[in-house]
C-alpha cells in the first residue's frame, strides 16, 4: 500500500521529535554532570613542584622556585613556603629542616607572592623563594655522605579546612674533603602531594633523572 504525504509528513514530525527528545534528553544529562561535578563531587589535589635551586655560594645567595598546580575541582590555600637546611636544632637536641628567613636584600621579599595564597581549581601559582644562607653555616650543618641538604617546608590547607605540612629535600651542597661547598645536585625527581603530612630527612628521593628533575646549581667555595 503506497503512502500518503499525510503519512509521510507524520513519518517526519516523528523523527524530529524523536530528535527534539534526544537533545533534550542529553541537556538534561549534561547539567546533571555539571552540577554532580560542581556541587557534590569534590576531589581534592594540590601537586608541589621544585622547578629551580641556584645558590650563589660565595655571596651567600639561595634562591627557589617552587609551582603550586591544582588538578583538583577545589581551590587551595598555600599558607607558607620556605627554604630549609638541615640541621641541628639545639633546643630539641634532633636533627630538622630550619627555616631560612634572612633577605638577601631590604627590598627583596623572603617570598614573592606574599603568602597566604590562593590556587584557584585547575590553575597553577608560582612562588619565588629568596634567602641569604652563609655558606660557613651550611658546611658546619649535618653533612651527610658527604654534602649538606637544603629542602622546602610548605604549609596547605584544603577547601575542606585541614592542615598539611610537608617537609622534603630538594638540593645537596656537595662538600669537598677540606670541607667546602663544591658544587650542588638534586635530591628531589617528582611532584610531591600538598594535601599530605610529610616529614622526609635527607637524602630525598631515589627516583632517576626526569622531567621533574629541578634545575640546581652551585659554584665552588673560595
Amino acid at each position: 500500500m503506497a503512502s500518503t504525504p499525510e503519512g509521510r509528513l507524520s513519518f517526519g514530525s516523528r523523527l524530529k521529535l524523536d530528535f527534539a527528545a534526544m537533545m533534550a534528553l542529553s541537556a538534561l544529562t549534561l547539567s546533571a554532570l555539571s552540577f554532580y561535578r560542581s556541587y557534590i563531587y569534590t576531589k581534592q589535589q594540590l601537586d608541589v613542584t621544585v622547578t629551580e635551586v641556584s645558590y650563589v655560594t660565595n655571596e651567600g645567595n639561595l634562591y627557589m622556585t617552587v609551582a603550586f598546580s591544582n588538578g583538583g575541582n577545589r581551590d587551595a590555600a598555600v599558607l607558607r613556603v620556605e627554604p630549609a637546611l638541615w640541621s641541628r636544632n639545639k633546643e630539641k637536641g634532633a636533627d630538622e629542616w630550619v627555616p631560612l628567613s634572612g633577605r638577601v636584600h631590604p627590598d627583596i621579599p623572603v617570598t614573592s607572592p606574599k603568602m597566604p595564597t590562593i590556587v584557584k581549581a585547575g590553575g597553577v601559582e608560582v612562588a619565588s623563594l629568596s634567602v641569604m644562607l652563609d655558606p660557613a653555616r651550611a658546611e658546619a650543618s649535618r653533612v651527610q655522605q658527604g654534602a649538606a641538604f637544603l629542602g622546602i617546608r610548605v604549609a596547605t590547607m584544603n577547601s575542606d579546612g585541614n592542615l598539611y605540612l610537608l617537609q622534603h629535600a630538594v638540593a645537596k651542597l656537595v662538600v669537598d674533603k677540606q670541607g667546602r661547598i663544591h658544587a650542588a645536585e638534586p635530591a628531589i625527581h617528582q611532584s610531591l602531594s600538598g594535601f599530605v603530612d610529610l616529614e622526609g630527612g635527607p637524602p630525598g628521593d631515589q627516583l632517576q633523572s626526569n622531567k621533574k628533575t629541578p634545575f640546581v646549581w652551585a659554584d665552588e667555595r673560595f
